[in-house]
């Protein structure tokens, strides 16, 4: 497992660190305050089934899962702290309502039935995260200060993809479930990520930038299109035959390997003594 070392200085990260653009870096933000409590929830859905899979490797994957997910709550926390500086009063409402939400969905929802909330959401971040990982342009439009948290999150993410969706099928996860809980994860998702964001606008005094809102709406679903082109990916998770890992990122993930953790890695100097590369 990998252990990196991340540490934001406000001072050192532009309030608009995505290209330079308020409403598209809210957005990235409100995203990042969801991680560490749904990558938390990701980790107990998961371990709930792991001492009944017998096959040693799924469980060793499994155990992998459990602690790169850890890894990133943790950076995200700390990416957080720095955004709650700013906004203080929307970050603090707006993790006390996803705490409420995720509670609620443990109440609720059996075991099996979270687990498939994981393998919906991983699918986002998987598609997300290869997304990044291809595109420079994405990238590049990230300020270099908070650029590697974002790349090597996606590299993991990407790592790890097909583990919860291995153990809900281990654990005899069906298909309509898989379909059900995707299409209300998809809803309530969008619902969290679109309150925060609108948290932080109103706090940046932006809510009411409608040129700032059409240049977003534009760069997610026209020009470039980022979420228009996930489009495809995110309707093959429908197909009955559906796995992670038919979207073979074999040879993309051994290049972000080597540019962030070989010889001469970008990150290689962030990884903490005893931190497998």
């Amino acid at each position: 497992m990998r252990r990196v070392d991340f540490d934001f200085d406000p001072r050192a990260v532009p309030r608009d660190w995505y290209r330079g653009d308020a409403h598209l870096t809210t957005f990235w933000n409100a995203l990042s305050l969801l991680f560490p409590e749904g990558e938390r929830f990701f980790v107990e859905s998961v371990r709930r089934f792991r001492d009944g899979i017998d096959d040693p490797s799924q469980r060793a994957a499994i155990d992998g899962f459990i602690g790169q997910e850890a890894m990133h709550g943790r950076a995200h926390r700390a990416f957080n702290d720095m955004v709650r500086q700013r906004h203080a009063a929307a970050s603090a409402d707006a993790e006390a309502e996803l705490r409420l939400l995720l509670a609620s969905a443990r109440r609720t929802l059996s075991p099996k039935a979270q687990l498939a909330v994981t393998c919906a959401l991983e699918h986002f971040t998987a598609i997300l995260a290869e997304q990044l990982l291809q595109r420079d342009d994405h990238r590049d439009s990230g300020h270099p200060s908070v650029q590697p948290l974002w790349t090597w999150h996606a590299l993991e993410e990407s790592e790890h993809k097909a583990v919860a969706y291995d153990v809900y099928k281990s654990v005899g996860g069906t298909y309509p479930l898989r379909v059900a809980i995707m299409l209300l994860t998809t809803a309530i998702f969008f619902g969290e990520v679109g309150r925060v964001h609108v948290r932080f606008l109103r706090a940046d005094g932006e809510l009411g930038n409608v040129r700032g809102w059409l240049r977003a709406m534009n760069y997610f679903w026209l020009r470039p299109g980022l979420f228009r082109k996930l489009a495809p990916a995110y309707l093959d998770y429908f197909r009955p035959g559906f796995h992670p890992g038919d979207r073979d990122t074999t040879s993309l993930l051994a290049t972000w390997r080597e540019r962030l953790f070989g010889q001469e890695g970008e990150l290689r100097d962030r990884l903490q003594e005893g931190a497998a590369a």
